[in-house]
């Protein structure tokens, strides 16, 4: 660690060197590896600092989840804003959402990893469940912009459609990372996107 004097950064600033710093150590060395040491070495700050901003390692992971549900919700709202059908917008999210992981394959890596972590180790449990959930409200909350925005109503139990286009994803996810198959990938995605927009039941008349 260097002996500069270091730039006192703002909280907020200082949790955002510290995930993307956790970002590094975990794709570079597994999730399982994770450390509050090896955090704050790769960070070059005293370990001090990190447990001021984190009061645990499961603090930390948790704004880990939270800074990739920050970015998957952008996806989503470029998404919707762009308009359309409820079939393009949907198309549009589904793409949005392959293309990410197939442009930064390590993060996605690290989330399957933490979330499958997350059923082992209580520490990390309720961080994990947390940012399932996180991502369901936003999956349903996308369903309930395109019912309002056409009239329509969806055929079918809205949470049990939001689980079932979750559970799609990061299953293909983790087929992507296996096979690297770009192509069947999007594919996927594409026609998860269009069966559930068929789903979407025009007003009468």
């Amino acid at each position: 660690m260097t002996t500069a004097k270091r730039i006192h950064l703002p909280i907020e600033q200082r949790r955002a060197q510290l995930v993307a710093a956790a970002m590094r150590v975990m794709q570079r060395d597994g999730a399982w590896t994770l450390t509050t040491r090896a955090v704050a070495r790769e960070a070059d700050v005293p370990l001090g600092a990190l447990h001021y901003a984190f009061g645990s390692k499961a603090e930390l992971v948790r704004a880990v989840f939270q800074a990739d549900r920050a970015r998957s919700t952008a996806l989503l709202m470029q998404a919707v804003e762009a308009g359309g059908t409820a079939g393009e917008i949907l198309t549009r999210a589904l793409r949005g959402y392959t293309d990410s992981v197939i442009a930064d394959p390590g993060a996605e890596i690290v989330l399957q990893e933490l979330t499958m972590m997350g059923g082992r180790d209580d520490d990390l449990r309720a961080a994990a469940r947390e940012s399932t959930e996180q991502y369901r409200v936003d999956v349903l909350d996308l369903l309930h912009r395109l019912a309002e925005a056409s009239g329509g109503t969806w055929a079918g139990d809205l949470d049990v459609l939001a689980e079932s286009l979750l559970g799609l994803l990061f299953g293909a996810s983790v087929n992507w990372l296996c096979t690297r198959d770009d192509g069947l990938f999007r594919r996927c995605a594409e026609d998860a996107a269009q069966a559930l927009a068929a789903r979407l039941v025009p007003p009468a008349g």
